[in-house]
């Protein structure tokens, strides 16, 4: 197809696209709202539920790490002690928003995009792709975000508090990188 030349093929190639975005975009919208309360969903009760179920083992397991790590001065280890209920209890409340807000970005716009991408080149047979990619697609893809974040709660968190509570205090010596060096090299 030969490119548009002058202003008035190109504004006859604009208006000869736009039947073609607002079908795109009425299909993506539908598929967002078909796909969307099903990822948002998904997401939702798949990461609150993580949350919720972990908050108790997350709260004690935080209390008895700070306790008993050697990173921190005696001061410091009580002022993060008393301060401590604060981002722990809060972290449900954040947590929940978060899964809702990403939820639900997640699951409007990723089908919305995928109706789009489908309009691109090297894609063989668009007309089914327009209407099967961003759907189920966007379910497993739900699923993937719950299995990471669980992960994450379930393994992450213990093994950076363990690694908290069994180094002694930092007292690597520095690499060398002085500030002499570090002036000999910028009049170098």
């Amino acid at each position: 197809m030969k490119a548009p030349v002058g202003f008035l093929g190109t504004l006859w190639s604009f208006f000869s696209f736009l039947p073609i975005f607002f079908l795109l975009l009425i299909l993506g919208l539908v598929k967002a709202a078909i796909i969307g309360p099903v990822a948002l969903g998904i997401i939702v009760i798949g990461n609150s539920a993580v949350i919720i179920g972990l908050w108790i083992a997350h709260f004690l397991y935080t209390y008895y790490c700070v306790a008993r790590t050697k990173r921190l001065g005696f001061v410091l280890k009580i002022v993060v002690l008393v301060l401590l209920p604060v981002p722990l209890v809060l972290w449900p409340v954040i947590g929940i928003g978060g899964s809702l807000l990403g939820g639900f970005g997640y699951g409007f716009f990723a089908p919305l995009l995928a109706t789009f991408e489908v309009a691109g080149e090297n894609v063989n047979d668009k007309f089914y792709h327009c209407f099967a990619d961003g759907c189920l697609s966007i379910i497993k893809g739900s699923c993937t975000v719950v299995c990471d974040f669980t992960d994450f709660c379930f393994h992450s968190y213990f093994s950076y508090m363990d690694e908290l509570c069994e180094n002694g205090p930092s007292r690597r010596k520095a690499d060398g990188c002085g500030v002499s060096k570090i002036a000999e090299v910028a009049c170098w």
